[in-house]
């Protein structure tokens, strides 16, 4: 794996569907949410929509902050892209920042 590869994700969507805090041995808090996004975006110079519904996963301080949003809250996430886990290799943002949308 090549060092220094960027994995840098940035993407708003409705806060659909949240799973009960969890704690990792080490007592570290961690929050499996899902987001559904919806956008117009252009792709070989056509204008289409693309939706889609995205597994995010928030560890830490960040997992108590998000623990508290209010499902169908529109929110901006930016993260990084991992594995769900070593046996699962589908791909989980991990959050490292999230901020509340304006409409909330």
């Amino acid at each position: 794996m090549p060092q220094g590869a960027e994995n840098t994700v940035r993407i708003g969507g409705i806060l659909v569907a949240r799973e009960a805090l969890r704690w990792t041995p080490a007592r570290v808090p961690v929050l499996d949410l899902r987001i559904e996004h919806g956008s117009r975006q252009v792709e070989a110079e056509v204008e289409r929509e693309v939706s889609c519904e995205l597994a995010i996963r928030a560890v830490g301080a960040v997992a108590q902050q998000i623990e508290v949003v209010p499902l169908g809250t529109s929110i901006l996430i930016e993260g990084f892209l991992g594995a769900k886990s070593a046996k699962n290799r589908n791909p989980v943002l991990h959050v490292r920042t999230f901020e509340l949308l304006e409409g909330n």
